[in-house]
């Protein structure tokens, strides 16, 4: 099967958070087939939603992946659980979130799953990541790039808090636990 660009979303707002991503990307790098591209800046975010609970850390990775989508969700769900998430509640706390963004120029509907994500064209969260990582990306439901995506979301959302950057790339993939594991070494010797 040929490889496929994918762009997967994360977030986390319990616990430990970034150990919690990090135990997450380092699992996602693990994917047979997969390879990781590139990895954006962490991003604190408030809730949305329920916005009774902890602030978030967001980000977006990009990998290539000769899996079907629906073969990867089922993975992406499984490392989720493996980190203790529990679906409770819909928009609420989260010890990992894992969501494909785009799988290739695909448009995918199907019960459990939706790609282009729904709801990534109104989240501040996901628009920021994705644009600092791949910027000319192109929706391929809206024929539009990532930037163009969301330079229209902070026009029309002039008063929404704006994301806060935590931490670069190269910080997180220094972090002591991932060059002890190696996660992400392709990506910072290049980036």
């Amino acid at each position: 099967m040929s490889e496929s660009e994918v762009l997967v979303g994360f977030g986390s707002n319990l616990g430990d958070r970034s150990s919690l991503i990090n135990r997450a990307l380092k699992a996602i790098s693990r994917l047979p087939e997969t390879s990781l591209l590139k990895l954006s800046s962490l991003y604190e975010t408030a809730p949305v939603g329920y916005l009774d609970q902890g602030a978030f850390l967001n980000g977006a990775v990009q990998l290539k992946t000769s899996m079907p989508a629906s073969e990867l969700l089922g993975r992406l769900l499984a490392i989720e659980k493996s980190l203790g998430r529990e679906r409770i509640e819909r928009w609420g706390p989260r010890t990992v979130d894992l969501d494909i963004l785009f799988f290739a120029d695909r448009i995918i509907d199907e019960v459990d799953l939706i790609v282009p994500h729904p709801e990534l064209v109104q989240r501040l969260f996901v628009l920021e990541p994705l644009c600092e990582i791949v910027p000319d990306w192109i929706h391929p439901g809206l024929c539009e790039t990532v930037s163009a995506l969301l330079n229209k979301h902070q026009i029309s959302n002039p008063l929404e808090e704006p994301c806060r950057l935590v931490s670069s790339p190269l910080d997180v993939a220094h972090s002591k636990e991932k060059v002890e594991d190696g996660i992400f070494y392709r990506y910072s010797e290049s980036g």
